[in-house]
C-alpha cells in the first residue's frame, strides 16, 4: 500500500494538500458504504499526516521498492565501486535534499 497513491497526492505535497486529498477521498468512502476503502484511506492518511512519519516513510519506504534514497544508494553501490563514506554533515544535507524532491 502506497499512501501517496491511495490519496492521489505527490510525494512533495504539503500538509494542506494531504489533508485536502484525505477529505475528498473520505467523502466517497464512508464506513457504512465502503468499509474497506475507508480503512485504506484512513491508514494512508495516518501514515503521512505527520511530518516525522513522512520522513520515515521517504527514507525507509517498503511500499515502493527502488524509490527510497536507501534503495538508490544500494543500486549505485551494486553498479560501480563503492562510494566513499560521506561525513555526517554531508549525509544530513544529502538526506534533506532527498526530502525536498
Amino acid at each position: 500500500m502506497n499512501p501517496y497513491l491511495i490519496l492521489g497526492v505527490p510525494r512533495t505535497a504539503d500538509d494542506r494538500q494531504i489533508r485536502q486529498a484525505f477529505l475528498e477521498a473520505i467523502k466517497s468512502a464512508t464506513p457504512d458504504t465502503h468499509p474497506e476503502q475507508f480503512k485504506q484511506v484512513s491508514s494512508a492518511y495516518a501514515a503521512i499526516k505527520d511530518e516525522k512519519q513522512r520522513i520515515r516513510l521517504v527514507l525507509f519506504d517498503l511500499h515502493v521498492p527502488g524509490d527510497s534514497p536507501f534503495d538508490t544508494y544500494l543500486r549505485h553501490a551494486r553498479l560501480g565501486a563503492r562510494p566513499k563514506p560521506l561525513p555526517f554533515e554531508a549525509m544530513k544535507d544529502h538526506l534533506r535534499s532527498c526530502l525536498k524532491t
